[in-house]
């Protein structure tokens, strides 16, 4: 299976350090098998945000949304707590 990373996911990724940049691989290749497999780990938790969009926790204060499309998935935002107050 295919998938897109957004301008803006790669971007905010580069802006992390290193040791944030290693856990959010991970969780993007957790997501991807969970996306083939159908089985996340739980401490991914996945929550279904809207009929195609999707948010997995990388820690307390970071996660990742996606739009879940049969034929190519979308990475589309990279957020932490501090990010995201106030939208």
């Amino acid at each position: 299976m295919n998938y897109i990373l957004t301008s803006a996911f790669v971007r905010k990724f580069d802006s992390y350090s290193l040791k944030i940049q290693g856990l959010t691989f991970r969780a993007v290749e957790r997501i991807k098998n969970y996306l083939e497999t159908g089985q996340a780990p739980y401490g991914l938790r996945v929550k279904k945000l809207s009929k195609k969009i999707y948010e997995a926790r990388i820690t307390i204060a970071l996660w990742i949304a996606f739009l879940w499309k049969i034929i190519q998935p979308s990475f589309f935002a990279l957020a932490t707590m501090t990010t995201s107050k106030g939208v």
